[in-house]
């Protein structure tokens, strides 16, 4: 509800979302152009897109790729969804009806595909094959299939719903244990390359979880609830814990952090070149046989096994 003695930092209505980071208050319609204002300024400073251009938009069904979706399309984009089902029971099925409700309402392509069908084995299959953490074997099948559809969609870009607390928990975390490689590709831009790789972006850089969640909140998009059931273990929660206590000390330190370190950056990473192509799938890689066709190899043998044992019993 609206604090009655909270007014508009742009127009002096009654207002209903404070942002502290930004030392702001908004109604309705300020936050509109507020948040739009921020993402249009993202695209520009870090040439995220072209006007009018084709991208995909990475849907999860959550609030932040439903927010990007949304405000990519009133920014005057042609932002197609993608879903990947996770097949995770009740979970997979929100993420996937408030992925399709939302296409509806912007009558907007939802292209949907199943990671399980197009990686040949469950997730957790491939987990326990391969003795990593669900998270990290997850995202890393997801970036490799998207990749894949953006290819043969023809899309030129794919756009993902990371925002600033995510960029700012990430770079807490590559600074604490010293990723100098990881520091040196974080950008909010990763460019395409000739091998294959499709251009990614991260329009939500400069907006933090709160201001998304006003953003959903005031335009009543059709978030999924729930969490992922898999996400224990996930340690990026953990940096973005520190970066909140600190944001709540001292008002606009996650962004600060951030934002300073881009500034300080001489530009953005060059395009990644893998030099060569998975002798398995064709994607782009560095070496003979891309991480994912290894891991997906490895999970063959490890249900071979698995057969061949319990037949033998």
């Amino acid at each position: 509800m609206t604090d009655p003695g909270m007014k508009c930092s742009r127009c002096k209505a009654p207002a209903r979302h404070r942002f502290r980071q930004f030392n702001a208050r908004f109604c309705d319609p300020c936050l509109e152009v507020f948040f739009q204002g921020q993402v249009a300024r993202a695209i520009k400073k870090y040439a995220m897109l072209e006007p009018g251009q084709r991208v995909l938009v990475a849907v999860s069904g959550g609030k932040d790729s439903l927010a990007l979706w949304q405000v990519l399309c009133d920014l005057g984009y042609a932002a197609e969804g993608v879903h990947l089902t996770l097949d995770l029971g009740e979970f997979s099925a929100a993420s996937l009806a408030a992925s399709q409700e939302m296409a509806r309402r912007l009558g907007r392509p939802l292209h949907l595909a199943s990671l399980e069908e197009m990686a040949g084995h469950q997730v957790q299959e491939v987990v326990w094959a391969n003795r990593r953490q669900f998270c990290a074997v997850c995202g890393g099948l997801k970036r490799h299939f998207l990749n894949r559809l953006a290819r043969d969609l023809g899309a030129p870009a794919i756009a993902t719903g990371h925002h600033l607390d995510d960029e700012a928990g990430r770079l807490l975390g590559n600074l604490i244990h010293r990723h100098q490689d990881h520091l040196a590709r974080q950008w909010p831009v990763l460019e395409a390359s000739e091998d294959g790789f499709v251009r990614k972006v991260k329009p939500l850089c400069r907006l933090g979880a709160e201001e998304i969640r006003a953003y959903v909140l005031a335009h009543g998009l059709p978030v999924a609830t729930g969490k992922c059931p898999q996400s224990k273990g996930a340690t990026l929660p953990y940096y973005q814990e520190a970066m909140e206590y600190l944001d709540q000390k001292m008002p606009g330190t996650r962004r600060n952090f951030y934002l300073s370190f881009l500034r300080a950056k001489a530009g953005p990473p060059p395009a990644p070149v893998a030099g060569g192509v998975c002798q398995e799938c064709g994607a782009p890689t560095f070496v003979g046989t891309c991480t994912v066709c290894r891991m997906l190899g490895r999970t063959a043998q490890w249900k071979e096994t698995r057969r061949a044992a319990q037949a033998g019993e």
